[in-house]
């Protein structure tokens, strides 16, 4: 029960703006949608991971949440740090390097 709460808490807190970020930077990009599917669904995968975290240093998802919100760590620091991400972050990187967004 604790760590369903804390997967919605760091789902609501993290992972939804750091995906809606990297999606708007993308667009801006014009890269295309299924390289931001690709990072839609590795933010989705990678939530459980982020929720042990947050189970194991509670106060880890305080300073996140806190550096998420006020623009001081990039999407790409998270979810970087998933297995799952490092395909869809690489083809993302091109686009977002390419075209300075």
């Amino acid at each position: 029960m604790l760590q369903e709460f804390l997967a919605s808490l760091v789902g609501l807190l993290i992972v939804d703006p750091l995906q809606a970020e990297i999606s708007e930077r993308l667009a801006q990009a014009r890269a295309p949608q299924a390289v931001i599917a690709d990072v839609r669904t590795c933010a989705e995968a990678s939530l459980p991971g982020l929720a042990e975290r947050a189970m194991a240093e509670p106060l880890w998802v305080v300073s996140t949440a806190l550096n998420v919100w006020t623009g001081q760590t990039a999407p790409e620091t998270i979810l970087g740090n998933a297995p799952q991400c490092e395909a869809a972050l690489k083809s993302a990187r091109v686009y977002l390097e390419s075209r300075g967004a």
